[in-house]
């Protein structure tokens, strides 16, 4: 009872302050004059004679059309003045467009430009390295840097199921913290493997920049990794649907975002869904004795549980993506080490750095052949609209089967 007491208050505090945020929203219209102040969060696209910035304006989109120079950068502090003009998206949401507004550059942070800096040094470096395709996906894997590819390089990481290891996502930093205890795990004792990872989280945190999804999905690890640092497993879910409280307390539009949704749901698919691999002493063997089984089971596990979410965002998934995934995870911590030690000695001996990045091109190579010769194959499975009833319908099996098979023997 007291329990149930307990999760009334919050809902309802919840349920309040969600109210008075969107009562309390501005409301922008077609042609309307503004003076905003905005930190970009994104790197702008840079074209041939002009700059496109994105930022949030209240609840919807805001695009930014400028000229080529002078160039911005990621958290810039910019004041902005001009008119709104408005667009639809073929699939409904409404966004607002600036087309050569008035820019200011305001006074930026120390740190954050410092961060800034740095991770304009480590896109210099990498692409004075390799070519653009390679330099972008170790960019990504290693620091969440998302930077131009080629169109049919992209699409081909997009079918085959892989875009998440580029993007600055909460499903990258929850693989990237699973990948640290495993990594740790055989060698060290659990705790230690544990602690070592929440510095591996705050680790990247600190290098992709601090961005939101990056943020949340790190708050959401260092809570789960601690709960069971001490022991307390049966924590972890309290920890997590605590972490996703506070965050949507805070931002009530949290809850919309993609990357928070991702890193939420794939979280809870590692703490509860893959420990059923290792219930089974059969199963657990045969994981133990292959190169990919660590991979299979982190990848089956997050995948299961974050299905219809990609599906309803992405409408499309291929049927080849766990195993897929299950062939180039393993690269992934390997790249993330070559990437981190390369870009750092890169700072200071440019050579050196160099050579060290450019071990990097094997596991890049299979990286790529993998995903060329998966991508040929098709079976890729398209849902233009995926209903709400099918996706609580769908939680609701996946509850069942988690909670039937989390204690089956073999």
């Amino acid at each position: 009872m007291k329990i149930a007491a307990i999760a009334s208050i919050f809902l309802l505090v919840l349920g309040v302050r969600v109210f008075l945020y969107y009562q309390n929203q501005p409301h922008f219209f077609e042609g309307q004059e503004v003076n905003l102040e905005i930190n970009l969060n994104n790197e702008p696209k840079v074209f041939s004679n002009r700059q496109v910035l994105s930022a949030n304006l209240g609840l919807n989109k805001l695009i930014i059309i400028t000229s080529f120079w002078p160039q911005y950068h990621y958290q810039d502090k910019l004041k902005i003045s001009g008119k709104l003009e408005s667009r639809v998206l073929k699939n409904g949401p409404q966004l607002f467009v600036l087309y050569f507004p008035k820019i200011e550059q305001g006074n930026q942070n120390a740190i954050l430009k410092s961060i800034g800096n740095f991770r304009e040094k480590f896109i210099d470096l990498f692409n004075r390295t390799l070519p653009i395709n390679y330099s972008s996906l170790l960019l990504g894997i290693t620091f969440g840097i998302k930077e131009k590819m080629t169109d049919n390089f992209l699409n081909n990481l997009r079918i085959t199921g892989v875009l998440h290891v580029i993007a600055a996502s909460g499903m990258n930093v929850t693989l990237f913290g699973g990948f640290i205890t495993a990594v740790f795990g055989s060698f060290l004792k659990r705790q230690l493997a544990l602690f070592l990872s929440i510095f591996g989280i705050l680790f990247y945190v600190f290098l992709a920049g601090f961005e939101p999804s990056i943020i949340r999905a790190a708050i959401m690890g260092i809570l789960v990794f601690s709960s069971q640092i001490l022991g307390r497993q049966r924590l972890s879910l309290y920890g997590l649907i605590l972490a996703g409280y506070f965050m949507v307390l805070l931002s009530p539009d949290t809850i919309f975002d993609i990357g928070f949704q991702l890193s939420f749901v794939a979280t809870a698919g590692l703490l509860y869904i893959r420990p059923i691999f290792y219930s089974s002493e059969f199963i657990k063997r045969i994981l133990g004795n292959s190169l990919v089984g660590e991979d299979i089971a982190t990848t089956i596990s997050a995948q299961v549980a974050t299905l219809p979410i990609l599906l309803a965002n992405f409408g499309s998934y291929s049927i080849w993506s766990i195993v897929v995934n299950a062939l180039v995870l393993w690269t992934v911590p390997i790249l993330m080490v070559i990437g981190g030690v390369g870009g750092v000695l890169g700072l200071f001996f440019d050579m050196l750095g160099k050579s060290v990045i450019f071990l990097s091109l094997p596991f890049i190579l299979y990286f790529e052949k993998i995903i060329d010769v998966f991508s040929n194959f098709g079976g890729i499975l398209k849902i233009e609209n995926l209903s709400w009833q099918i996706v609580c319908g769908y939680y609701l099996l996946l509850g069942v089967a988690v909670y039937k098979l989390k204690n089956f023997k073999v």
